[in-house]
């Protein structure tokens, strides 16, 4: 009788080994296809527009294409022999690839699928190409070769199921042998030694003895009978393992998170989508238990639009319920740089897309990958029937845990969602013990609700789940403290979650991410070009609500949706995004503009009078010239009003330069001969500034990872102040406008020129920089250092605005070095009735600390894939060269205002109206007169009127949001027959709402009011 091996602590590699042999035995008669392919293209073409093209042999070992080329591969298919069982392709090229079988996208193949099943009837089959491999988060994925993807050959084989359940038997007791080994004390190292003495296992915890031994005993019989003795061995020893009562559940749903655009432009995001559709397709054949969730519409459209009978495929899934369309938002989109109806547009299309999906508006808001949280996001869910909010992004947070898994989360306004978040895990799970344990011990609210969320499969770059996954979910469950597992649909899980509501802590305000702060500032030509966007579908819907049309305008919203991507508008995508998506949301904003300057004028031929329509829902005031017209007039315009300019209002004082003082009547600022703001009064009020103001700050600009995302600390302790030359001109001495420009170098190649700006009339400062950006690794910013050191300094958010601490201390606090704001930001003492407030055009990044507050303006970071991040292309293998590697190189005009803030000042100083009236002139044209019915807003200082969008039932739609936290009641001023009535986001009437000009709100609140007649 054989003793039993007392050296347990061999056992890892002994089954490390045996990992490798099975492999083997799964594939038999593995035999090379002739492949035949036509030329690679950029271009990505159907399988119709190539299917008569030219082919030439493909070479195994041969390398093709340029970055992101599509390349359709042609494989005949042999009869299966005798009894051999089904055939299995399977497909060995670096790139990512889609098979389609009988002219249908049938698997997505990728480094994680390498072999689908072929069905017998098949005799040919198309192989969709790309040469692109990034993001699918595998060991095999070492990207692209320098001369293009390696073709590694095509092959037929057949599966030995025996062998195939023997492997994923012994991997799932093996991933579980290193998840324990991994907790031993004292912990072995995490590799295997290959030599040496191995860690003795006298001291380690019964249950990882136990495993040992049972796989020692398993491997004693494959070593002296094969697979078929193996089998039962590894079957008994997960019996012995299983827990009957795991104390916890795993709640798996199969994943595949595609980035729309990150390491490739959005051609390459649709191809992804269509590859990873068709893989989790087969898998739902494959795998009855199995099930899949995914959110983006805009991913189902490009299906739809690429391959329709794939597309058909799945609305049958969703019907059937194993494919679940959830998410809200058209996109998986950046919630703090859209303005806040940019980002309601997400939330109602993405909607409006989901139900003609699924037949019914999603509950769930599913954001894993987004760069931080608005405080307006539970407001704007249950203003769109959602209830639910999932992340895994907190992973990420550099500095403080963020303190629940489970919890109720109340926005800014009081509305609640309820939220479930990952802490220790992302979504690129693998299933393997490891994970599940570290997303078990993350889930601090397990005591309430003993499960968690675990999305399954590989994503960012898409590809989704495995079939290893879904072998491994077989096996796992139950085994030595491994979680219960169970596939589920994400909205089944809150809807469990939700009998726990009532015992879930609650979270209040904005979830900032303590991560990714320089993504406020990236790229700042595309942020600009983002902003002009807004502001163009601003203008032309307020002048189609003043005339009473509805153009269709969901295709241009659709664009402007998609470009509040998480990976687009933050900056943080390779270059060739930009040089396609900058230009497209330019062209956008002209078309918008012209078509708004044809509607204008109407029909309304050989009038010589000129009219001024402000396209703002508040009241514009301010200096406008008529072309060909030496002198302006002073205008004040009511909301939504086109008024001749032969009827100026009476102008105030005019503006005046004497020395290096403007002033204005109500504004007076001093330059000093350094070029900088040196004192500013506003309305006889001396702003507390405590140094030089719009100065500028230069800061090496090194991130530790991430360059393009990342604005690290210690950034900030090694920023320089300007100290070079100033050459002060005056540009303009008034009547309407005083100008001091001021232009000196910049750094080591640029240049600076500040325009200081004061207009008759005005209350605040203009402020316009010119700049001729050439450094690298650097970061632009003006301060604004003051004496306003309250507890909490104030900054723009999508609807309505966000306090976060300023002074030194508390590390919440200190973690937020560089902050979003929507344009805005102020500083003031406690009460905020005294402060500063800065107001930018298209600037979004803000830091406040002791009374400083500062705009960053540009950085030079790398582009991404230019930079040395890991899973970048190889150099020089794109179509597309950028001039520079580094972002923002070039000219720019950045316009801001600094002015006075108090929180009870009226509505029209507020920052968050500035934001818009000070960037938003009228627009001049010949036509008739113009009025909207709405005349003002009375009695709500901190209520502004954001935007006016045409009803398709006639009259318009008033969007305000409360800004700076306070509640009361509104007076709606109208016209003489006009009504206002209560509304929901959409424009839809609510149920028992009235007409009433009076309009109660609240802190936060957005208000959405139909006017009519």
């Amino acid at each position: 009788m054989p003793t039993p091996n007392p050296f347990l602590q061999f056992v890892p590699n002994r089954a490390e080994a045996a990992l490798r042999r099975l492999p083997e035995l799964v594939w038999r008669g593995r035999t090379p296809l002739a492949v035949t392919a036509a030329a690679p293209t950029r271009e990505h073409r159907s399988l119709d527009a190539v299917r008569r093209e030219r082919r030439t042999p493909v070479a195994t070992g041969s390398t093709w294409g340029r970055l992101y080329d599509q390349r359709w591969f042609h494989v005949a298919l042999p009869r299966s022999a005798g009894n051999a069982g089904a055939r299995y392709l399977e497909w060995r090229d670096q790139g990512e690839a889609t098979l389609h079988i009988d002219g249908v996208p049938y698997y997505g193949f990728d480094v994680a699928h390498r072999y689908v099943a072929v069905p017998n009837h098949v005799r040919e089959a198309w192989i969709e190409g790309y040469c692109c491999q990034s993001a699918i988060w595998h060991p095999e994925a070492t990207g692209l070769s320098p001369e293009g993807s390696v073709f590694g050959g095509a092959f037929l084989s057949h599966r030995d199921e025996e062998a195939w359940e023997a492997w994923h038997d012994l991997r799932a007791l093996f991933d579980l042998m290193m998840a324990l080994r991994a907790k031993q004390t004292p912990q072995p190292p995490a590799e295997l030694a290959r030599f040496g003495q191995q860690p003795a296992v006298d001291q380690s915890t019964p249950v990882y003895r136990q495993v040992l031994f049972l796989l020692d005993q398993a491997l004693d019989a494959f070593d002296r009978a094969g697979i078929s003795a193996l089998r039962p061995k590894l079957t008994a020893a997960r019996a012995e393992l299983r827990e009957e009562r795991p104390r916890i559940t795993a709640a798996l749903t199969g994943h595949a998170h595609i980035d729309l655009v990150w390491l490739w432009p959005e051609r390459m995001g649709e191809a992804k989508a269509v590859h990873t559709f068709a893989t989790m397709n087969r898998l739902l054949e494959l795998y009855p238990e199995f099930r899949f969730a995914y959110s983006q519409p805009a991913s189902y459209r490009a299906v739809e639009r690429r391959a329709p009978r794939l597309a058909s495929a799945i609305r049958r899934r969703i019907a059937r319920g194993t494919w679940e369309a959830t998410g809200v938002l058209d996109v998986e989109s950046d919630t703090q740089l859209p303005c806040g109806e940019a980002l309601a547009r997400s939330f109602l299309l993405g909607q409006q897309e989901f139900r003609r999906l699924r037949g019914s508006p999603a509950r769930l808001l599913w954001l894993p990958d987004v760069f931080g949280y608005s405080g307006c996001l539970p407001q704007l869910m249950r203003l769109t029937g959602a209830d639910w909010f999932f992340t895994t992004k907190f992973t990420w947070g550099a500095v403080n845990r963020f303190p629940y898994s489970s919890f109720v989360w109340r926005g800014m306004d009081g509305s609640e969602v309820l939220a479930h978040v990952t802490q220790n895990v992302g979504y690129n799970n693998r299933l393997d013990p490891a994970e599940l344990d570290a997303n078990a011990r993350g889930h601090s609210q397990s005591h309430l609700h003993p499960e968690f969320l675990h999305p399954t499969g590989y994503g960012d770059g898409g590809g989704g789940t495995t079939e290893a996954m879904c072998e491994r979910a077989r096996r796992l469950s139950g085994l030595a403290g491994t979680p219960a597992l169970k596939w589920t649909q994400p909205e089944a899980f809150f809807s469990r979650l939700a009998a726990q509501r009532d015992r879930l802590p609650v979270y209040q305000g904005e979830c900032y991410l303590e991560y990714h702060r320089g993504t406020y500032t990236t790229h700042g030509d595309l942020k600009a070009a983002f902003r002009g966007l807004e502001r163009a579908l601003q203008v032309r819907e307020a002048l189609a609500a003043a005339d009473g049309r509805t153009p269709d305008l969901a295709a241009v919203w659709r664009r402007l949706v998609f470009s509040q991507f998480h990976d687009f508008i933050p900056g943080s995508s390779v270059a060739e995004v930009y040089a396609e998506g900058v230009p497209e949301l330019r062209r956008l904003a002209a078309e918008q503009q012209a078509a708004t300057a044809g509607e204008l004028a109407g029909s309304v031929l050989g009038r010589d009078e000129w009219l001024a329509f402000n396209p703002l829902p508040q009241s514009w005031q301010g200096w406008v010239r008529a072309p060909g017209r030496r002198r302006s007039v002073w205008m004040e315009l009511p909301p939504l009003t086109g008024a001749p300019l032969a009827a100026p209002a009476t102008p105030p004082p005019p503006a005046a330069v004497r020395g290096k003082v403007l002033s204005n009547g109500r504004v007076r600022a001093e330059i000093g001969a350094d070029g900088w703001l040196h004192r500013l009064t506003v309305d006889g009020v001396p702003l507390a500034l405590t140094g030089p103001a719009a100065r500028a700050v230069l800061y090496p600009d090194n991130p530790a990872n991430y360059e393009a995302w990342d604005v690290d600390r210690h950034s900030l302790e090694l920023g320089h102040p300007v100290r070079s030359r100033a050459a002060i001109t005056l540009e303009n001495s008034g009547p309407e406008r005083a100008v001091l420009a001021v232009s000196r170098s910049l750094g080591d190649r640029s240049r600076l020129t500040t325009r200081f700006i004061l207009e008759a009339g005005a209350a605040v400062l203009r402020i316009e920089a010119t700049v001729d950006w050439q450094e690298e690794r650097t970061l632009l910013r003006f301060h604004f250092p003051t004496d306003y050191r309250g507890t909490q300094a104030r900054f723009g958010a999508p609807f309505g605005s966000v306090l976060r601490g300023q002074l030194p201390g508390d590390s919440r606090v200190e973690a937020q070095w560089e902050v979003p704001g929507s344009r805005w930001a102020t500083v003031s003492r406690d009460g905020e009735l005294e402060g500063l407030a800065i107001v930018t055009e298209a600037k979004y990044g803000f830091a406040a600390r002791d009374g400083n507050l500062s705009v960053s303006l540009l950085r030079s970071a790398r582009i991404t894939g230019c930079d040395d991040h890991r899973y970048a292309a190889p150099p020089g293998l794109s179509r597309y060269q950028p001039e520079t590697p580094y972002s923002d190189q070039g000219r720019h005009v950045i316009r801001l205002a600094v002015g006075r803030f108090g929180i009870a000042a009226p509505s029209s100083s507020q920052p968050a109206a500035l934001a818009d009236t000070l960037f938003t002139p009228p627009l001049l044209y010949r036509g008739p007169s113009r009025q909207s019915g709405l005349r003002g807003v009375q009695k709500a200082p901190t209520l502004v009127s954001a935007w006016a969008m045409p009803h398709p039932q006639g009259g318009w739609v008033l969007r305000l949001h409360e800004v700076a936290g306070q509640s009361g009641t509104a007076e709606l001023d109208l016209a003489p027959g006009w009504k206002a009535t209560p509304c929901g986001l959409d424009g839809a009437r609510l149920p028992g709402a009235t007409a009433n000009v009076r309009l109660p709100y609240r802190p936060y609140q957005i208000l959405s009011v139909r006017l009519s007649r």
